[in-house]
């Protein structure tokens, strides 16, 4: 199974223009199972299958246009969606659902991470606001409590998308900072293929146990004209179960 994760950096996209057209068809190419697109608008996915996409966050002006934080896209179809309303996970930024692809039935976990300055700003958030990390953190903590658990087997499970955080931690953030410590109780026990590979890659994937990977690229946010086409690296990889 092939799946492609990437931030597409939406906040500099419009649907009409020629980045968004170059955008789509560069994903196109690599002809993955299933893609996990965040900062995304669902028109960037291939035609056919299905695409599915988290709830509002509040990233506004873009979602007003159909932009979404997290798009899922399986060429197979989806079943069983969840988007999880939980007061503990900041909204739009989470998006879970499962597909078979090859006779094989696997769970995708679609994330994004909030930043470190995720409503740090008191003059816009008052007494909502959080401290630096604060939102991370909580992120984290709700999915290894309330939602991780769920998948009790983990078999062919996969957590992927903008996790906003450098694995292992070279100061993005601090390695002794607490939002670090609760990126490594949660992914406690998930394979991460892409940790280390790159000193400022954050779009991450972890997998249950039960897979490997048989070959992993890396999307350049950087076109071979020189051209943007994200502030995010990307990564495309190949599964297969042991």
């Amino acid at each position: 199974m092939r799946i492609l994760n990437w931030n597409t950096q939406a906040d500099k996209l419009t649907p009409a223009s020629e980045r968004f057209k170059r955008v789509r068809n560069h994903i196109a190419r690599f002809d993955a199972d299933i893609i996990c697109l965040t900062e995304a608008y669902p028109g960037l996915m291939p035609r056919g299958g299905q695409t599915i996409s988290s709830e509002l966050s509040i990233w506004e002006p873009y979602e007003s246009r159909g932009a979404r934080k997290v798009v899922l896209h399986s060429r197979a179809g989806w079943s069983h969606v969840d988007k999880q309303i939980n007061s503990q996970l900041p909204e739009g930024r989470f998006i879970s659902a499962t597909t078979e692809i090859e006779g094989m039935v696997w769970t995708i976990v679609g994330m994004c991470i909030p930043w470190h300055g995720y409503r740090t700003s008191k003059s816009k958030w008052g007494d909502k606001s959080l401290d630096k990390w604060q939102g991370a953190c909580r992120y984290l903590a709700t999915l290894r409590k309330g939602i991780l658990p769920k998948q009790s087997e983990r078999q062919r499970t996969i957590l992927v998308g903008d996790f906003n955080l450098q694995i292992p931690a070279r100061g993005y953030p601090a390695a002794r900072s607490d939002v670090n410590q609760q990126r490594r109780l949660t992914l406690s026990g998930w394979l991460i293929p892409t940790s280390g590979i790159r000193r400022h890659f954050i779009d991450h994937v972890a997998m249950s146990t039960d897979l490997q990977v048989e070959c992993l690229r890396f999307i350049s946010k950087v076109a071979p004209d020189g051209q943007q086409f994200s502030d995010h690296n990307g990564v495309c990889i190949d599964l297969a179960s042991v």
